[in-house]
């Protein structure tokens, strides 16, 4: 059973969404912000802990990235769906360096956020069954989001980084352009100036030196990145 939790700011309804939302894979809990500042995502159980959150801080959504930042900082390694009133690329960038996975520009339809949480329960599904991917010392369990390197050191990753680095494993040895890394995880374009899709990559490199030595992914100056044991 999926659990998603959705956070409205106090000028914000949701309840004509929870019901549109109602399905049977999945439960949903509606909680006010307040509620979240002292909560330890990392000493919760894997039955207490939300596989979703959907986040609305009303016409600020400042707010909204300031939650996605703390929920982050404190352990929360779940899907985080912001609504967005600003649908600009610097706003979008924004809202995905604060730690947001999704974006749902404001004003949104129940139907298309309930599209996305089935689409997330589809992928669930899919990872569960899914194969783990592996090149030289690495090996990604995509099921429990976790990066296996050599001597059995471990370190988890967020769903975004698991994607990313999928994405990379299946890649290995290839050029990798920055439209196609974008576009191919995060299902949008962003303008190839801003600097977010590089400092996704310098979050995961350093989970990665943490188990291991090698630098694995390599920036090909001008045309984009590759998985690989050097260049």
């Amino acid at each position: 059973m999926i659990q998603c939790w959705l956070i409205p700011y106090p000028t914000v309804s949701l309840d004509s969404l929870a019901k549109t939302l109602e399905h049977k894979e999945c439960q949903i809990t509606t909680h006010s912000p307040f509620e979240l500042e002292d909560i330890d995502f990392t000493s919760l159980s894997p039955n207490e802990c939300p596989d979703i959150m959907f986040i609305d801080g009303g016409s600020e959504v400042s707010h909204s990235r300031r939650m996605c930042r703390h929920l982050r900082d404190n352990g929360y390694k779940g899907f985080l769906l912001l609504a967005s009133q600003d649908s600009t690329t610097k706003g979008r960038v924004k809202s995905l360096k604060a730690g947001a996975d999704d974006l749902s520009v404001k004003p949104y339809s129940s139907h298309s956020i309930r599209e996305k949480v089935l689409e997330y329960i589809e992928l669930e599904k899919k990872n569960q069954s899914a194969k783990k991917y592996s090149f030289d010392d690495l090996m990604l369990d995509t099921k429990e989001g976790i990066l296996h390197g050599k001597g059995g050191k471990q370190i988890r990753l967020t769903q975004i980084e698991s994607k990313l680095m999928k994405t990379f494993l299946k890649q290995s040895q290839k050029l990798c352009s920055k439209e196609w890394l974008t576009a191919e995880v995060w299902k949008i374009h962003f303008d190839t100036k801003t600097n977010f899709l590089s400092v996704s990559i310098s979050g995961l490199r350093k989970k990665i030196s943490k188990i291991s030595k090698k630098p694995y992914i390599h920036t090909v100056r001008g045309k984009g990145y590759k998985l690989d044991i050097d260049l």
